[in-house]
């Protein structure tokens, strides 16, 4: 018999601490429970009764620390059935840049009465696709999962459209035809490079809207059929004295074509196809299809998401960043941003030598915590905050006490961490004041350094803060050293052990600043940080002797 509300994917989304934040139709009638019944409940407590709350909490907690997870866990349906379920969870970076956790939800199926059986049910490796954000990727791995259960040969085709400038169209009666790219191909005997040259990736084609790759898309159901369409056929006929291989698909005469389809939205299509003399697709294998095509069109939906949240955010971050920082007299400055390892992540570090009447400089670095769009907004809404309060002549304690007021009121109200400091080359003073940021150094040209003992202060943002501001001479040629603790903490450092490494590689440094800034970054950054960085140097160079 068939269960009722096992129909398709199912997708919801929980909170890192497991509490459901989004339930849709679907998976009330999988589980049972409408949205009112379990938003704002502990999944474990609302759906399993108790049950699987180690599991599922460690699915949970490895994907809100940003690496996807499968589990298979055996659910108890309202009406008494035990039907196992592929829990996939992978993070999802909302638009207040908290990390929560998406979640689709496959269920195995009984037969349907009086039909053939399904073939196989997706195992671990099928839900294997979308392990990384990449879509090329995961297509590969979809039309690698199609061909090794239900096909000879599997093509994935995603909408030209959205590949161009990430637009959706919605489909409207009447157009004459759909444009799509092809993404991935993928045959099951080896001939891989001789089918690839025959139907290239990245190849654009267009199919008429009464084609059936069309008509799935259309109807968001898949299609099988037994001949290609005039068009396509005449297209392959042209191409036969360069493409060889295309001789062999104008003979099958078993295709079946399923829409990628996410969160409501059409992508694009992957086609199945079988050659003569194989067994005929049917109605069970095109179920089987569409349920591992929609679970995959959710990954390359989520992957299509980061990357446009990541270039949003790497645009932003680029235009509010300084190009240069302007040199001023008496000081040499270096600087270094560095993104985070994983692409994806872009942060919210910034830096800033901001030149001051009377020859002095306020140096800046500040960490807005989160990731994405909205750290970067919030880094340039306090970057430019700094400039404005250090040329009213604020002192460095009252700078971040009025900072701290303006991040409380921004719209993207969020923590960030900055350290600020007031330099006189002239007299070789340095008043210094910090919110909740790595304490700063001073390096002097013998060699020697130290860690800036300075009252932390709390983060801004947090309010009621009051900071305590220091005033030290720095030693002739010395260099004052600022960073964000993503240039000293990793997995396996902590700040104060990085600090001290820090340290230690400053009596070697070269007589060059950038030299200088270009060994630390070498040492201390190895590319798989999971949080930006950024360094600034700041040498007083010596005073000229009188002439």
């Amino acid at each position: 018999m068939t269960i009722p509300g096992l129909s398709a994917l199912v997708t919801l989304g929980v909170a890192a601490t497991g509490h459901v934040l989004r339930w849709g139709p679907a998976a009330a009638e999988l589980f049972g429970r409408t949205d009112a019944e379990v938003r704002g409940r502990d999944l474990c407590d609302a759906v399993f009764a108790g049950e699987h709350r180690e599991a599922f909490g460690a699915a949970v907690a490895r994907a809100a620390a940003g690496t996807p997870s499968v589990t298979l866990l055996p659910v108890r349906l309202p009406g008494g059935a035990v039907v196992p379920v592929e829990f996939r969870c992978e993070p999802v970076t909302e638009a207040t840049g908290e990390v929560t956790v998406g979640i689709s939800a496959l269920p195995h199926r009984d037969a349907p009465p009086g039909g053939d059986p399904l073939p196989e049910e997706p195992d671990q490796a099928v839900f294997g696709i979308g392990a990384t954000l990449d879509l090329r990727q995961t297509a590969r791995e979809l039309a690698d999962a199609l061909v090794s259960r239900l096909c000879y040969g599997a093509g994935v085709y995603l909408l030209e459209r959205l590949l161009v400038d990430d637009h959706l169209p919605p489909h409207e009666d009447g157009e004459s035809r759909v444009v799509v790219r092809r993404m991935a191909l993928s045959v099951a005997d080896g001939t891989q490079p001789e089918w690839s040259s025959a139907f290239p990736t990245d190849e654009v084609i267009a199919f008429p809207a009464d084609t059936p790759v069309a008509r799935s898309m259309t109807t968001g159901r898949p299609v099988v059929f037994t001949a290609l369409d005039s068009t396509t056929f005449g297209r392959f006929v042209n191409r036969l004295s360069t493409r060889p291989r295309i001789n062999d698909a104008l003979n099958y005469d078993s295709f079946l074509t399923v829409p990628l389809i996410a969160r409501g939205n059409v992508l694009g299509f992957a086609i199945l196809a079988r050659r003569s003399g194989d067994r005929p697709f049917g109605i069970a294998e095109g179920g089987l299809a569409r349920r591992i095509a929609d679970h995959a069109a959710v990954c390359m939906d989520n992957g299509r998401l980061y990357d446009r949240e990541r270039r949003t955010s790497k645009t932003l971050q680029r235009s509010l960043l300084p190009v240069a920082l302007k040199t001023p007299p008496g000081m040499r400055i270096a600087h270094r941003y560095l993104p985070a390892g994983q692409t994806s992540r872009i942060g919210g570090d910034w830096y800033d030598a901001i030149p001051l009447p009377g020859g002095k400089v306020g140096l800046v670095v500040g960490d807005a915590m989160g990731h994405g769009t909205a750290a970067a907004l919030v880094m340039g809404q306090l970057r430019t905050a700094v400039r404005i309060l250090a040329r009213l002549g604020l002192p460095p304690a009252d700078l971040l006490g009025h900072l701290d007021e303006i991040a409380q009121e921004l719209t993207t109200a969020q923590f960030a961490t900055c350290v600020y400091a007031l330099c006189d080359p002239g007299r070789r003073l340095l008043t210094i004041a910090r919110a909740g940021h790595v304490p700063p150094l001073i390096a002097a040209a013998d060699g020697s350094s130290e860690i800036i003992d300075l009252p932390p202060g709390l983060p801004l943002g947090v309010g009621e803060a009051s900071y305590e501001a220091l005033e030290l001479r720095v030693p002739e040629d010395g260099t004052l050293i600022l960073c964000t603790d993503g240039l000293i903490e990793s997995r396996t450092r902590d700040m104060d052990a990085g600090l001290e490494e820090l340290r230690s590689l400053l009596p070697g440094a070269s007589p060059d600043i950038e030299g200088t800034c270009d060994a630390i970054v070498k040492h201390l950054h190895t590319g798989e940080s999971s949080d930006d960085a950024t360094l600034l140097l700041a040498r007083l160079e010596p005073a000229e002797p009188p002439r």
